[in-house]
C-alpha cells in the first residue's frame, strides 16, 4: 500500500509538471501574434504530446492509465474552452491507439466506452461551469465526475484501474484525492505564472510607450529609425507640430498642457485607425508636443489632403478643460527619395515641418 501511494505521489508530481507546462504553452500560442497558418496545428501536437506522455508515466508507475482528461479540464478552465473540447474529443483515440500499442488489440466495447467517457467529460465540464459560479469547485466537481466515470466503465476499458471501484473503494479515493491536488496547485502555479508574465507584459510596454499619450516613445524611434534603414521600401514619415502650445502651458499651467496632449493623441489615434484600419499607427511621441508618424504611402492617393482634412476636423474640436482650440503644422517625406535612409527621410521632415512654422503655422508642408 505504501508503495502504491508513493507510485500516486511521484505521477501527481509528473503530471502537475506536464499540466503547468501545457497551460503556459497554451496560453503563450494563444495571445501570440505571430500570425502562422501552422499556430493552429500545434496546440493540439502539444496536448497529444503530453498527454501521451501521462499515460505512459501513470502506466508504468501505477500500473494504470489515469487521469488522462485532466490537462483538457485545465485547459477547459484556465485557457480557452472550444480548444478544451477539441481536445477532449482527441483523447480517446489517443488513449486507443496507447491501448493498441499496449495490448495489441481493440474491440468494439473498448471504443464504445472510450467514446462514452469522453461524452461524458464534455458533459460534466459545460454543466458545471455554466452552474457552479465558483471555477475552483467547478473544475473539482468535474474531475471528480470524470473519474468516477472512468472507474464505473474500468470493465471496457483496458488499464484504467488494476481492481474495479467495487472490489478496492481506496482506489477511486486515491484517485479523486490526488485529482483535487492536482488541480489545486496547477492552477495556482499557473496564475502566478501568467501573472508574472503579464508585469513583464507592462514593463515592456512601459519601456517603449510614452505614459502620456500612450504612443511610442522617444527610444522606441530611435530604434525603429536605425533598424528600419535597411528596409527596401518607400515609407512617409510625418513630423506634426502642435501650434502654439507653449501658450497653452505658461499660461494654464502643465496640467492643462497634459490634457490638452491627451485629447490631442487622442485625435490622432482616432482619425489614423479609421483610415488606416489596424492598431499599429507607427506614431511616436518624439518629444514636448511634437509627434513623428510613419506610414505606408500606398495607403493614401493624397496624403497632404488627408492631413488637412484632418487640420480642418480638428480647428472644430475643444481641447483641454479650457475648450481651446489648436492647430497643428506638418512637413511630409519619403524615403525613397534618401535611397530608403529613414533617418535622412526624418531629417528632411523635421526641416519642412520648421519652415511650415516660420511661414505662419497651421500648414502642411510635403517635400516636391
Amino acid at each position: 500500500m505504501l508503495t502504491y501511494l508513493f507510485s500516486y505521489l511521484l505521477l501527481m508530481l509528473v503530471i502537475m509538471n506536464l499540466a503547468i507546462s501545457t497551460l503556459i504553452s497554451m496560453q503563450f500560442l494563444m495571445y501570440s501574434n505571430s500570425g502562422s497558418r501552422y499556430e493552429q496545428w500545434i496546440k493540439p501536437i502539444i496536448y497529444v504530446a503530453m498527454l501521451y506522455t501521462s499515460m505512459s508515466v501513470s502506466y508504468h508507475f501505477i500500473g494504470v492509465v489515469a487521469h488522462e482528461y485532466l490537462l483538457a479540464l485545465l485547459i477547459f478552465y484556465l485557457v480557452d474552452k472550444k480548444q478544451a473540447i477539441l481536445l477532449v474529443i482527441i483523447t480517446p483515440f489517443v488513449r486507443m491507439l496507447y491501448m493498441l500499442f499496449v495490448d495489441g488489440h481493440l474491440t468494439t466495447v473498448n471504443v464504445l466506452a472510450s467514446l462514452v467517457v469522453a461524452g461524458m467529460a464534455i458533459f460534466y465540464m459545460k454543466v458545471f461551469d455554466k452552474y457552479v459560479s465558483n471555477q475552483t469547485l467547478s473544475m473539482i466537481l468535474s474531475e471528480i465526475f470524470i473519474v468516477a466515470t472512468s472507474l464505473f466503465f474500468a470493465p471496457f476499458i483496458p488499464h484504467v484501474v488494476i481492481y474495479s471501484i467495487f472490489n478496492q473503494p481506496t482506489n477511486w479515493i486515491i484517485r479523486a484525492t490526488v485529482a483535487i491536488i492536482t488541480i489545486l496547485i496547477t492552477r495556482k502555479v499557473y496564475f502566478q505564472v501568467t501573472n508574472l508574465q503579464n508585469k513583464n507584459i507592462q514593463l515592456q510596454k512601459e519601456v517603449i510607450f510614452d505614459k502620456l499619450t500612450g504612443f511610442f516613445n522617444y527610444k522606441k524611434f530611435e530604434q525603429d529609425i536605425l533598424l528600419g534603414s535597411d528596409k527596401q521600401t518607400n515609407t512617409g514619415i510625418a513630423v506634426i507640430d502642435l501650434d502654439y502650445f507653449k501658450n497653452v502651458n505658461d499660461t494654464y499651467g502643465h496640467e492643462a498642457g497634459n490634457k490638452v496632449l491627451q485629447e490631442f493623441s487622442l485625435f490622432l489615434r482616432e482619425s489614423l485607425a479609421y483610415k488606416l484600419n489596424s492598431k499599429d499607427l507607427g506614431i511616436y511621441r518624439y518629444g514636448g508636443e511634437e509627434f513623428v508618424w510613419m506610414f505606408d504611402p500606398n495607403n493614401f492617393s493624397d496624403i497632404g489632403k488627408f492631413l488637412k482634412s484632418m487640420q480642418l476636423e480638428l480647428s472644430k474640436l475643444p481641447l483641454g478643460d479650457q475648450n481651446h482650440l489648436m492647430s497643428f503644422s506638418a512637413g511630409v517625406s519619403f524615403s525613397k527619395n534618401y535611397k530608403f535612409n529613414l533617418k535622412m527621410t526624418f531629417d528632411i521632415a523635421d526641416d519642412l515641418v520648421y519652415q511650415s512654422k516660420k511661414t505662419g503655422r497651421g500648414k502642411i508642408v510635403i517635400e516636391g
